[in-house]
């Protein structure tokens, strides 16, 4: 059984001036350090557009197409006392004079994770997805459309949409998560959605060209309104080659 439960999902915009250095420091060095101290806090990465990304995202609708940054944080058991206390932690850090900066939020939950699926070439375990190290994520974020056919949707997302997706080169693996009424906070986003995370493994504006065709065909005849599909970098560094033999 996974230990991972929930997928904390937090998409913003670029700040109001257009550089966002400064919020990215304070968030990789201060604040997502400090989640790791909440007890069900499994893992948490950051990604961010680049041009090159922007220029093959196969849908952005409406204020979605503003999406720059994703940050998702994994969670496990005790799960409502860790969603409560990523809250209370918060508000303890601003107290402290560490929680100044923001940039504009588009998209603010936890998701429950509904299945993951490794691609047979990477030689890891579904549950171990998350857990490599990535070059970025291709985001897909979908809306449910027809409540009637959502039980026979996610049955072929799991014999058919992520094998599929991970079968692509350059996708590693893949997690969903979808919004469920058994975990609501006041301070969640509205609305029903589904995230597909697919980790990846090769440069992230090359993979999305190649996605972008297998996901119009899978929308076909799918009752979800796509309203993100895009891929991001990592802002972690893929470069062992620098630790490699030294050059005489």
């Amino acid at each position: 059984m996974n230990k991972i439960k929930l997928g904390f999902f937090s998409l913003s915009h670029h700040s109001p001036g257009g550089d966002d250095r400064a919020y990215l420091e304070w968030h990789q060095l201060d604040h997502m350090p400090e989640q790791y101290l909440l007890p069900g806090l499994l893992w948490g990465q950051r990604w961010a557009s680049t041009p090159a990304c922007e220029a093959v995202r196969a849908v952005a609708v409406d204020d979605w197409a503003h999406t720059a940054h994703v940050v998702c944080y994994l969670m496990g058991n005790p799960l409502d006392e860790t969603i409560d206390e990523f809250f209370t932690l918060g508000r303890a850090l601003a107290e402290m004079g560490r929680y100044s900066q923001a940039l504009p939020k588009q998209y603010l939950a936890g998701l429950r994770l509904l299945l993951a699926q490794a691609s047979p070439r990477a030689l890891i375990s579904d549950e171990a997805v998350p857990y490599r190290p990535n070059r970025g994520i291709y985001l897909i974020v979908e809306e449910p459309t027809d409540a009637a056919l959502q039980d026979a949707y996610i049955q072929r997302m799991h014999s058919d949409v992520l094998p599929t997706l991970v079968a692509v080169p350059g996708v590693a693996g893949a997690l969903a998560f979808g919004t469920t009424p058994a975990i609501r906070r006041d301070t969640f986003s509205p609305g029903s959605y589904r995230i597909t995370t697919c980790y990846l493994d090769d440069d992230p504006a090359t993979v999305g060209e190649r996605l972008a065709p297998v996901l119009g065909e899978i929308w076909k005849d799918a009752p979800v309104r796509p309203v993100l599909a895009a891929p991001f970098e990592s802002m972690m560094l893929w470069n062992w080659e620098r630790f490699g033999p030294a050059q005489g």
